[in-house]
């Protein structure tokens, strides 16, 4: 087998690009900085959990951590930040929002979980919940939900986790040891 040594490669016919192995690479659409991450894989993850339970309707804005169980990774890459239950993204990007709650419901109505988003820093609108109803008596639920999430501007783009239409006897359940409930964010791609 032969090995050509160039420093650069030149396209032949401007805008088709360059096909190495398969993959077309075109002037421009892979930025410089991007390159580690095509062999890196995916370049941000963070896992937390809720530490304690909540009993009211409100934004959660405390009581949370990252994961520390063992075997559990927390984060990779620079991680979420989270201020009066505000989630802040590290970078801007495409970004998969899983939200896991264990619910009891106090046998009076439904109890949600919702996540909560905005594009400018002010106006939430609801992307999405896990609920659980039981008018029967105390009823226990755990759900999952998610969501992809298009993070244009880490200054506007944010998420918050909200519980409503509480009721006697209804708590999201938190466990400071292991996940009862979590939140995940996931970079899948640039924007």
């Amino acid at each position: 087998m032969s090995q050509i040594n160039v420093n650069t490669v030149n396209e032949y016919a401007s805008a088709n690009g360059v096909t190495v192995d398969g993959v077309l690479i075109k002037d421009g659409a892979i930025a410089s900085s991007f390159i580690s991450g095509l062999t890196s894989g995916l370049s941000e993850a963070d896992e937390w959990i809720l530490t304690a339970s909540v009993t009211s309707s409100t934004v959660i804005s405390s009581n949370l951590a990252r994961s520390s169980t063992s075997g559990v990774g927390s984060n990779m890459g620079t991680g979420m930040t989270v201020a009066s239950g505000i989630w802040t993204f590290p970078s801007t990007g495409f970004y998969l929002v899983t939200w896991t709650g264990f619910l009891q419901n106090g046998g009076s109505g439904d109890f949600f979980l919702w996540c909560k988003g905005t594009t400018d820093n002010s106006t939430y609108n609801n992307l999405g919940y896990i609920v659980t109803y039981d008018s029967q008596g105390v009823g226990y639920a755990t759900s999952t939900n998610s969501i992809i999430f298009d993070v244009t501007d880490t200054s506007q783009c944010k998420i918050k986790f909200e519980t409503t239409n509480y009721d006697s006897g209804d708590q999201l359940h938190g466990n400071a040891t292991q996940k009862k409930t979590g939140f995940s964010f996931i970079k899948l791609g640039e924007t």
